[in-house]
Order: C-alpha cells, then structure tokens, then sequence
C-alpha cells in the first residue's frame, strides 16, 4: 500500500469548542486555521481561512526563486493594523518572510551546503574539526544539548526512517523497517546503542558559535562501512526550530500581526495587538478511524505543538502498510525504533518557542508507556496539555 492520500478519508465527528486563556487580550478577529481530514491538507496544507469583523487577513506566499522552506509552511498575516497600506505591508512582509525562509533552509539543513553557511550537513562533513557556525544553529544546537536527551545524534535513524516513509509500497518500505528486516533491525540497535554513548559521538559547544563533532574510531568505522554520513539531524523536531527562526526574524523586522503554521504540527501566532484568535481540530485515532474531538482555540503570542502517530493529510514522515499499521518519524532513543505512547498530545504555552514544547513534551509522547506524572509536570511548568484518554479530550491546564 502506498502512503497515504488525502483520499483515504476517516470518520470525522465534530464535538465542542474549547477555548485556550486569552490572557489580557480582547478577541476582535477570528481566524479559524481548520486542519480537519476531509480537506486535502494536513496541520497547514489545504487550510480554511474565516475571517471575522475586520478584514485583512491574508495567506503570505514565499517568492519563487531560491530554495527555501516555505512549502513546509503556511504563514497568514493582518495586513493594514500597522502604519503602512496594506499593499505596502504586504510587500515588506512577504519580502522578510521569503527571506527568511531562504535563510532557514540552509542554516538548519542537513541535505547538502550552501555558500558562505555553515550549516548542519557542513558540521557532519567535518568531525573532529572545530567549526564556526551560523548563530541560530548554535542556539538550536545548545538548546538541544540543555534538553537532557539525545535527539540531535539520532541521524542515522532519521535517515533510514525517511527511506521506509518515501517508499512507493509495502515490500520496499519492509526493506527499510527495522520490525520486518532482520538487517534494518540490527542497524537500528546498533545505532540507538551508539547514539546513547558519548564516548561514541558528542558535539562539544565550543562557544562563540563555535562546535566540535567528536566521533569514536568504532563509530566512525561503523558509519562508514553502512554508509552513513548524517551522523547529527534534528529529525522530527527540525520545523519547530525553523518556525521559532522564522517568527523571531519577522518580530525582529517588526512585523507581529499573523501566524505561522507547519504541515507537521508547529504553530506559533506573534499577534498581541489586533486580538485575533486562530484553531485547530483536536483529532483523535482508534485504529483506523480518525475523529475530530473538539475545535482547539488561542491567540496572542502563543507557541502549539500538536504531535500524531498517524498522518492527516498530508502523509510526509509517516507510511502506512495495507494492513494498517502505520510508520511514524517519532523515533524511540532506546531502540531505534518509531514508537509513541500515545495517538496525539497537544501543548501551549505563551511564553516558550516551538522548539522549547516540543523537547519538552518529547519525553511523554515518544517511548513505550503514557506518563501522566511527565504530562502533569509539563502543566506544572507553565504548559496547557490536551491528551486523549477513554473519555475523551482532556485538558490539563498550566499552573
């Protein structure tokens, strides 16, 4: 069976509206960001947009011509609030915007280099030198590192896990998948035992944007008798760098009335001023069927992770085999293996970025058991949960 497709659609049921704390704000504009399944569009692909009393909303569209980021994202903007025409606006926006998004793609890539950045792909083309990198990498990079767990070292494992959920169907995508390969299997331990160890691989943090990639004889051997040379990835947890890179860069320019979302469940709303209020449908998967559980609202400037064992639409990062059983990018550190305690978890918060939630939230949604002590200690730290349990959505609202 082939990835899935925006026509393989679920059973989807509508409940309720569930309103996140608005802080100080007075709601006057309503934007509903819909990421329901019966569109052909995931958490931003095939977005509706409702504007409410103030018109002015718009889709802001990256300009054609460098590579840039901009398809993994869909960013809208409340042209005319500031003190430019709403032409003029738009202009300024879009230009940062595509800029930007240019920019992000060859800071945070792993896939190749580009001229005068020194980017991930760079850092894995060196180990063992010291390496001046771009400022917003280092940051990533030290925001991993303080996170406490090894996600960054886990590339090997992300790049076997894009190869089983790019394959075209079931016995090209078994080549890949460490359950159903005896080969991929013994890879992928051996992968996850050396990602583990420090004595193996670390990236020392220099300072002054300055990294080390340090790698054992052993590893090093191992990696180059498979082929390996993405030692470091961000995986999964890539577009939520790039989205806070994005919005800081657009804040910076001074332009905050609007909102940036990822195909892949990164959303960020900068706007405290005009008071508009974006949502997203709750989903909910038992086995096959998808259902919606309730309209998930917020506004100001508030930070969404939105996690899913499972695609809505858009099927990037995950494959599902004709029997059902689905292939997600949330690899497990303690085998290497793609794993989620849970179907979804959403988090918020008002004062954290992307990249923040999500590490934080990383522990309780990847492993093999539902944690409630991790989730409440999230709530505790300043973050509104939803997870799903028998009875339905369940909030847990941040202290």
């Amino acid at each position: 069976m082939k990835r899935s497709q925006s026509n393989d659609r679920p059973l989807v049921h509508r409940v309720e509206h569930i309103p996140l704390p608005e802080g100080k704000l007075k709601l006057r504009t309503l934007l509903l960001i819909a990421l329901l399944l019966v569109a052909a569009g995931s958490f931003a692909y095939g977005v509706s947009v409702f504007v409410g009393a103030e018109p002015g909303i718009e889709e802001i569209s990256v300009l054609s011509g460098e590579m840039n980021c901009g398809g993994d994202f869909t960013f809208y903007y409340n042209l005319g609030c500031g003190e430019l025409s709403a032409a003029d606006e738009k202009r300024e926006v879009r230009a940062l915007y595509s800029r930007a998004a240019v920019d992000a793609l060859e800071i945070f890539s792993t896939d190749g280099g580009f001229e005068g950045r020194r980017n991930l792909w760079y850092v894995n083309s060196h180990p063992g030198e010291a390496v001046a990198v771009e400022p917003a990498l280092y940051a990533a990079l030290r925001e991993l590192g303080g996170a406490g767990a090894r996600w960054l070292y886990l590339g090997p494992l992300y790049e076997l896990n894009r190869a089983l959920t790019a394959s075209t169907d079931d016995s090209e995508a078994a080549l890949y998948d460490p359950r159903l390969d005896e080969a991929a299997g013994e890879f992928a331990a051996r992968c996850a035992a050396y990602a583990a160890d420090s004595a193996h691989i670390e990236l020392e943090l220099l300072g002054e944007n300055t990294v080390r990639l340090r790698l054992s004889e052993e590893y090093a051997a191992f990696c180059e008798e498979n082929g390996v040379a993405r030692y470091l990835d961000f995986g999964w947890l890539k577009n939520a760098f790039i989205c806070d890179y994005i919005c800081s860069d657009m804040a910076a320019g001074g332009f905050t009335h609007g909102a940036l979302v990822s195909y892949d469940g990164f959303m960020r709303s900068l706007d405290a001023e005009t008071g508009a209020e974006y949502g997203f449908d709750y989903t909910h998967r038992e086995g096959g069927t998808v259902k919606a559980l309730s309209r998930i609202s917020f506004g100001g400037t508030a930070s969404v992770v939105y996690l899913r064992d499972y695609p809505v639409g858009d099927a990037r990062g995950y494959y599902i085999y004709a029997d059902g059983a689905i292939r997600s990018p949330y690899i497990d550190p303690a085998d290497g293996l793609d794993r989620t305690a849970a179907s979804e978890l959403a988090v918020c918060a008002f004062d954290r970025g992307c990249a923040d939630l999500a590490l934080s939230a990383a522990g309780a949604f990847i492993g093999g058991s539902f944690d409630m002590d991790a989730l409440e200690a999230l709530a505790n730290s300043g973050v509104t949960v939803y997870y799903t349990s028998a009875s339905g959505l369940e909030t847990l609202p941040a202290a």
